[in-house]
């Protein structure tokens, strides 16, 4: 089917979801597969997994940014969303990427498995990738259907690896530089003593306390942070 006819799922992107804003770490193998699929065209199917806060639905959102110029429309969907139904995907086809996140989410839904093992044979066979992301690996994600499970294993499966204590400050530096925000080393310090030490955490309250600063025109300071956290943290 034609780009100009396949239908794709609605497209919702976080902003800061780019490799650009990605810091790479020990992930530079998944990052080139994903960056390059030229060079890997005979790899359809991508299995990420990881903890939480490792970056994998960053990575997801960042291939489909990557080729949203495409003729070939990508598409993004997390399975953990309320409200997402397996009928979502029963007519989701032709030759672009197509981005499932939290796939583990549904495991054991006998519904939800037929219908990802439907996508899967229709997507393939016309050329088009699908890159998923999950929590563990397929043997070990639950999944009621074995075929499904041995498909979404068929292109590779790799390990997203979350940032380590060394890395978490520079990951804040990138995050703050691509905001063109300030933001002083004596101010991570205090972030990474006071509030849980996960990405997604820390960029969270980075970014509400950036949208505070700008609205109150204020430089961080560890005093003003300390202030933001203590009530961005009870909301």
């Amino acid at each position: 089917m034609s780009g100009a006819n396949q239908i794709r799922l609605p497209l919702r992107l976080k902003d800061q979801a780019s490799f650009e804003n990605f810091l790479i770490g020990d992930n530079q193998q998944i990052i080139s597969l994903l960056q390059h699929p030229a060079d890997n065209r005979d790899v359809q199917v991508i299995y990420l997994h990881g903890p939480r806060g490792a970056g994998k639905s960053h990575l997801l959102q960042a291939c489909c940014r990557a080729h949203l110029q495409s003729p070939d429309a990508p598409a993004y969907m997390s399975l953990a969303l309320e409200g997402v139904r397996p009928e979502m995907i029963t007519d989701l086809e032709g030759p672009g990427i197509t981005c499932l996140d939290d796939i583990d989410s549904v495991n054991g839904d006998q519904l939800w498995e037929e219908a990802l093992l439907g996508l899967y044979e229709r997507l393939i066979p016309s050329g088009g990738s699908l890159l998923v992301a999950a929590s563990y690996p397929p043997s070990q994600a639950g999944f009621g259907l074995a075929d499904l499970a041995t498909r979404l294993a068929s292109g590779g499966v790799w390990r997203v690896k979350p940032l380590n204590e060394e890395q978490l400050p520079e990951a804040m530096q990138l995050r703050a530089r691509r905001r063109g925000l300030e933001l002083p080393d004596a101010v991570i310090a205090y972030l990474l003593r006071r509030v849980r030490r996960d990405p997604s955490t820390l960029f969270a309250l980075l970014d509400q306390i950036d949208d505070e600063a700008f609205s109150h025109q204020r430089r961080l300071t560890v005093p003003f942070v300390r202030e933001l956290a203590g009530r961005l943290l009870k909301s």
